[in-house]
């Protein structure tokens, strides 16, 4: 059934389970004004004007829910993906892009030629936005639609000032509609990137990350990629969940691109919350508002994917809608047991693709 447009809703609604630390909010968009008047009076001077780039990450929208999402950076989005930050703390901890707080942004989604819905949200402490609407489907709704962004400006004390330029990278946002049968929730790092888990998080190794940056050594496993898109060109909607921070998200994208993975939702990992949580919690939120989509759920050894896929199948209502778990043996890490006839391990693509194309056949 038809729904009615959306209006922008109020600022003080927050339509995201991410909590906001009230305690320090306050401080922080205090100093955040001060930033805010200076830079002003130095581009008014015409010494220094900013940049930010506002980045949207392909998000999901389902019978009950949409999710929108994107994030605020320091700089052009050259920039980012060259270390080449602004930000003088950022200079130092060149791993780390300088996210820019309390940017308010406007997200317009058309969900047809007559109907666009509307929302505004901050970046608040953690320089990106994810909400979660109660926007429904619409009457023969599209299998993709274009999310437009708009920078209001910077929420400072006195109210929202708009400052500097904005280069804004626009994402699609996907449907999840009756012609979708089946869906792959696939994991990203040691699934279908070389991550290396064991030497990339000792203690040198992050602390060499975060002064020097090395995020530009993303490695596709080969044949991931040509699996993925033979896959989606049968109708199949791939949706990547990782425990990658949101911090990193132009990193990944940029890698899901050249590496040449199908473009699908991307949802990443708020660092406040622990990766087992952070999968549980979209799983759990995906699965609950789907209308006969079979899922296959794809991971590796690496982490805790078996333990949560398994979880969640013990649940009755989602474990019916889950066709396979599929779990990656990375070498190095020990042989899981499997518990279910659901489960398998394989070790390479053309493996993963026996077992995909098996059960594809049957419908």
């Amino acid at each position: 059934m038809s729904r009615p447009d959306y209006r922008v809703l109020r600022s003080k609604l927050r339509l995201t389970d991410l909590p906001y630390s009230r305690s320090w909010g306050g401080l922080f968009r205090f100093t955040k004004t001060l930033e805010v008047f200076l830079l002003k009076l130095l581009q008014i001077l015409r010494i220094y004007r900013t940049r930010k780039s506002i980045i949207g990450i392909p998000s999901l929208a389902t019978r009950n829910y949409t999710s929108l999402q994107a994030v605020v950076y320091n700089g052009t989005q050259e920039e980012v993906l060259g270390f080449r930050p602004r930000g003088l703390l950022s200079r130092v901890l060149r791993g780390v892009p300088n996210v820019e707080m309390f940017e308010r942004l406007r997200f317009q989604l058309g969900v047809s030629e007559k109907s666009t819905r509307t929302v505004e949200a901050s970046t608040e402490l953690r320089g990106f936005v994810h909400l979660q609407l109660p926007w429904q489907l619409p009457w023969r709704p599209p299998a993709q639609a274009s999310l437009k962004l708009f920078p209001r400006g910077v929420e400072t004390s006195f109210g929202t000032v708009r400052l500097g330029d904005y280069d804004v990278h626009e994402c699609p946002v996907f449907f999840v509609t009756e012609q979708v049968k089946w869906i792959i929730i696939s994991d990203i790092d040691d699934t279908i990137k070389e991550s290396d888990i064991a030497t990339t998080t000792t203690f040198k190794a992050v602390v060499r990350s975060i002064f020097k940056g090395n995020y530009y050594t993303y490695k596709a496993i080969e044949g991931m990629a040509d699996l993925y898109r033979e896959l989606a060109a049968q109708g199949v909607l791939v949706v990547y969940l990782t425990s990658t921070p949101y911090q990193l998200a132009p990193f990944l994208l940029k890698f899901l691109r050249q590496a040449g993975f199908p473009e699908g939702p991307v949802y990443p990992r708020w660092l406040g919350n622990n990766r087992f949580g952070h999968k549980w919690r979209m799983l759990h939120r995906l699965l609950s508002n789907l209308d006969g989509q079979k899922v296959f759920l794809v991971g590796d050894s690496g982490e805790q994917d078996l333990q949560i896929y398994r979880r969640l199948c013990d649940t009755h209502t989602f474990g019916e809608k889950v066709e396979k778990i599929l779990i990656r043996h990375v070498p190095g890490t020990p042989l899981p047991a499997l518990a279910d006839a659901r489960e398998n391990l394989y070790a390479d693509p053309q493996s993963l693709k026996k077992q995909l194309e098996q059960s594809l056949a049957e419908y």
